[in-house]
């Protein structure tokens, strides 16, 4: 037993003086996030916006899926809510009614007029009044048909979720989309991934935000600082070797993903 324990701590300070000697680990440099772009609705692509390559910005524009139904229906809602003709003519004859009653109420009081000519005077106001309240709804609907029209409409325009570069493009114009289809795959490549498998013996001496040495393959080359972010708490027993994944920073997308790279632990 004492032996087993002498040979492990022996194989610690191995590890630990290798690691500060310079010991490096094959790692990989991937995009930090890869997202594959579908379609909400279904229909013909009728403008494709980007290429293989093209950087994108959040919102920006990839494709359109054919709208013309869709076109004519927003301004057919458009129109229909601009109009208030409606609400304006039932507020006229409120207004109408109104002075009609106050002339009537006075009428009677001074015993000009029956109160019966008052009280259908009234009776129609109330009416009036229901008719007022009613364009109105009906216009205020109109108006929610017409941002529904909107939004029915931009739903056939695809953009980007996020900042980054477009990997492959999936679908051609004239092509039918639908909901299991995919148009295109975006990749954020800044910041970068880092992941690494390290010998299980340099668990403790690794921490979430420590500082490690990142260089790249030939012919991209170079030395670059990346920090720990995550430690995988569940071990590969078959290779005695646990994750570990760091984040690089690529401010202007000077490093490719997909890089082969070696890892040096600065455990001084």
């Amino acid at each position: 037993m004492l032996m087993r324990y002498a040979a492990t701590a022996l194989s610690l300070a191995v590890f630990a003086s290798a690691a500060q000697a310079g010991e490096t680990y094959d790692c990989v440099i991937e995009p930090y996030l890869v997202v594959r772009i579908g379609s909400p609705v279904e229909g013909v692509i009728s403008e494709i916006s980007v290429e293989r390559g093209a950087p994108v910005k959040v919102g920006q524009i990839l494709a359109r899926i054919e709208s013309s139904v869709q076109i004519q229906t927003l301004r057919m809602a458009e129109a229909n809510a601009a109009s208030a003709v409606e609400v304006d003519i039932a507020k006229s004859r409120v207004d109408y009614l109104k002075n009609e009653v106050t002339r009537l109420t006075t009428l009677v009081t001074k015993k000009w007029t029956a109160r019966t000519i008052l009280e259908t005077a009234e009776s129609d106001l109330e009416q009036a009044d229901l008719q007022f309240l009613g364009a109105k709804q009906r216009h205020n609907l109109s108006i929610l048909d017409r941002d529904r029209a909107r939004a029915q409409l931009d739903r056939r325009i695809i953009r980007s979720p996020i900042d980054g570069i477009i990997l492959r493009r999936l679908i051609g114009l004239g092509e039918y989309v639908h909901s299991q289809a995919q148009i295109a795959q975006l990749a954020v490549i800044d910041p970068l991934y880092v992941d690494v498998f390290l010998p299980s013996e340099l668990y403790n001496s690794i921490s979430v935000g420590q500082t490690v040495t990142v260089r790249p393959a030939p012919p991209i080359g170079g030395v670059y600082e990346a920090k720990i972010t995550v430690i995988d708490q569940v071990f590969d027993a078959a290779s005695d070797t646990f994750g570990v994944r760091m984040e690089l920073p690529n401010v202007g997308n000077r490093l490719p993903a997909g890089v082969d790279c070696k890892l040096e632990l600065n455990l001084s």
